[in-house]
This record gives structure tokens, sequence and C-alpha cells, in this order.
């Protein structure tokens, strides 16, 4: 839920008892005043009332639809008044009605007890409709209260959403997004503060894809000394079966460093970008990349199956799509079972790779991160997906992974947003 929502929503929450309370208190206040003037009303007749009955001997008792007047022997201290219903024969329902009792004296000095009721109908009417104004008065202020405070605040807010957009599209390496200028100081020195943090975050970019460009380098020089080294003792003659298993283990993992320094290299040159995105020839690239994995392939007894649904439409520049579809099948190659599979289907979207293998020893949230291993005791040095994941996301594309009945899927797709959601056919076939 949207900020905006998120208030508005907490805003009716708090102005609708605040509606019930005051129509409740406007209804209570308005028959309270009504009640008092009644009463009024009924203490001056009974005043008039008791002039009469001093001057006259004639009965004064009156019964009509809203008024009556009893007269009844004995006499009370003071005046009372109260609520009760009369049933009304005509209306054929129970009719609400104030009675006040007050003392009196006939003419013939005996003391009394005079009633005097009044219907209540109109009156009640009177205060319903009243009370309902009050209610419809509320509701419109509150509403209009509500949409003016939307109103305002996503103008007041502006400015945060522009600069949150702005963020969503920042990359290190390229440039800074602009952010909207504001006069409230919140903003104003929020959006210096997420300056600074881009322009340090630039700043470290640079710096650690130039140690690594530069370390790759220089690493390149002894390991090719290391080598010819390593060369010249394999081919002395007074070498024994000892020394040349080990120097046939420290070439083996000069290799590797070989390998890692060249990956350490790709992946700095996927960092600087600059080549535009165009439509790319997957299937072309897929046949010739396993076509060079083809004797792995043969020495683990793999069965490949590639399936072109659609034609791909993804976009990448051919540098990089040639090496994210080179790690992503080298992947499927390494980690994957004496006479297992690999199948690889493209639609419209997405291009899914399914490699059978055992479950992953470590946790698949940090599989596409640098120097990560799905499994550890492998040879790689963890580079290819971070890889597969920095080109994909460098090009608006999402890439996933799942396991699912014994296969491991990565799928690189255009659209919605699937990291880290469990994948199924639809979402990687592009149904």
């Amino acid at each position: 839920m949207k900020l905006l929502q998120r208030t508005a929503f907490y805003q009716a929450l708090l102005a609708l008892p605040m509606v019930v309370i005051g129509t409740a208190i406007g209804y209570g206040l308005v028959r309270h005043t009504v009640t008092l003037e009644v009463d009024e009303a009924l203490e001056d007749h009974a005043i008039l009332l008791r002039e009469r009955m001093r001057t006259a001997d004639r009965d004064l008792e009156i019964t009509a639809p809203d008024m009556l007047v009893r007269i009844a022997a004995g006499t009370i201290t003071h005046q009372l008044f109260s609520d009760t219903v009369i049933y009304d024969s005509l209306q054929a329902e129970d009719i609400p009605w104030r009675v006040g009792r007050f003392p009196a004296t006939m003419a013939d000095g005996s003391a009394v007890t005079m009633t005097i009721g009044r219907s209540q109908l109109e009156t009640d009417d009177l205060v319903f409709g009243i009370a309902l104004s009050i209610a419809a008065v509320l509701v419109l202020f509150t509403l209009c209260t509500l949409v003016l405070f939307r109103w305002l605040s996503a103008r007041l807010w502006r400015p945060f959403h522009a600069s949150l957009k702005a963020m969503e599209h920042f990359r290190p390496d390229g440039p800074s997004p602009p952010l909207a200028a504001s006069n409230v100081d919140e903003f104003t020195g929020m959006a210096n503060a997420l300056e600074g943090m881009m322009a340090n975050m630039r700043r470290d970019f640079t710096a650690q894809k130039r140690f690594t460009e530069q370390a790759a380098h220089e690493l390149r020089t002894p390991l090719a000394i290391l080598r010819g080294r390593l060369d010249q003792l394999i081919q002395s003659p007074a070498m024994g079966e000892r020394e040349a298993e080990v120097i046939q283990g420290m070439y083996t993992a000069s290799e590797r460093m070989g390998r890692t320094i060249n990956d350490m290299l790709l992946l700095a040159k996927v960092g600087e970008g600059g080549t535009p995105a165009e439509n790319v020839d997957w299937q072309r690239i897929i046949h010739e990349e396993l076509e060079l994995l083809k004797d792995p392939i043969a020495q683990q007894g793999l069965a490949v199956q590639f399936t072109e649904e659609e034609p791909c439409g993804i976009q990448l520049p051919p540098m990089q799509a040639q090496l994210l579809m080179s790690n992503l099948l080298r992947n499927a190659v390494q980690h994957n079972l004496q006479g297992g599979s690999i199948t690889i289907t493209t639609t419209r979207d997405a291009i899914t790779v399914r490699n059978s293998g055992g479950t992953l020893a470590v946790d698949p949230s940090t599989l596409f991160e640098r120097f990560a291993k799905g499994d550890p005791s492998s040879s790689s040095a963890g580079l290819g997906l971070s890889m597969v994941k920095e080109m994909a996301e460098r090009n608006g594309l999402v890439v996933a992974y799942t396991f699912e009945n014994g296969m491991h899927v990565l799928c690189i797709r255009r659209g919605e947003d699937i990291w880290g959601a469990s994948l199924d056919g639809s979402q990687c076939s592009g149904r």
C-alpha cells in the first residue's frame, strides 16, 4: 500500500468515529434544547391553568391529539417532568409525550395535582431531521477534508516520489539521475544526501573496477612466468614420478588461476557498458556454444535438448549475449550428473536452461553473488552466474533460479520481476 493510500486509510479510520460521536453529541444537544423548550411551554400553560382554577369551577380537563390536561386529587411538593408513550388509536401506534405534573389549588381551596402533556411526534421528527442534517454536514466536511488533504499530500510529496523514481534507475556506472528540486527543507536535505551517496557509490564502483582490471593484468605476468617454469620442469629428464604429480597439481592450479583472471576481466568489461542492445540470433549462439562444449558433454554422457518454442526477442549487446549463454551452458554442464540431461527452451520473452543435478549445498539466494559456488568442491571461480546476473540486470532483464523435480532451473526473462519467486512452466515459457 502506498504512503498516500495508507495515510488516507488512517484518516478515514479516525474520521469515522468522529462523525458518529459528533452526530450523537449534536443529536443530544438538540434533544436537550427542545426538551427544555417543551418544559417551559408546559410550565407556562400550568401557570395559566392555575389562575383559571382559582376563579372557575368548570372542568378544565382537555383531551386533544397533541395536548392533554388532567386534574387529580392529592398534591405533590414540586413540579415533575417525564417522558412517556401513549397509544394513538387513529394512527395505531405509540406516540411519545412529554408530561409535566404541577401542584395546584381549586377554587374551593382543595389541593390537586395537575398533569399537562404534549405530544412529541412533531418534535421528534424535527430533532431527527436536525441530527440527520448534522450527520450529512459532518460527512461532507470529512470527505472534503480527506480529498483536500490527499491533494495537498500528493503535491507536497511530489519531489519525494520523483526522487524515488529517479533512484530506481540509478546505476553506479551510469549518469546521475536528476533529483526533483523542492523548497521543503526535509526533501532538499534528502536530495543532497542521495546525491552524496550516489557520488560515493560511483567513486567506489570505479575504484573497484580499476582494481579488478589492474589486479587481473598484474597477475597475468607472474602467472605466465610460473607456467613457463612449470613447462621447463615437466620437460626435465631427471624428474621422477612423484615430482611429476606435484608439478601437474601446480599446473592445474595455475590454469584455474588463469580462468579466474579471465573471468575478472570479463566481469570488469561487462560493467563498462557502452554497447547498445540489439536483436540477437539466439538459436545460432546456442548451437555455437553447444559445439564448443561437445567434448565435456560427451565425457559426461549428457543428453542435450534445445527447443525453440518462439523466436526469442530478448535484446543484448552481441558480446554479452555470447558471454551470457556461454556461462549458462558451462554452468549446466559443470554442475550436472554423469548421464544427466540439459534442456534449453526459448520463447519470445524468456530463455530457460534446465539441468539435472543434486540439491544445492549452499543457500540459493547467494548463488548469483561473486565467488559463490553451488558446490564448494568445484574448481570454478564462482564468477559465471554473477556475470549472468550483472548482464541481465544491466539490460532490464530478470534472472531467477529454482530447483524442481530434480532439475536446476535458470530463467532469463524480460518483463515482471520474478526474482526470488518460485518458477513454474508458465513463467519461464512465456505463456
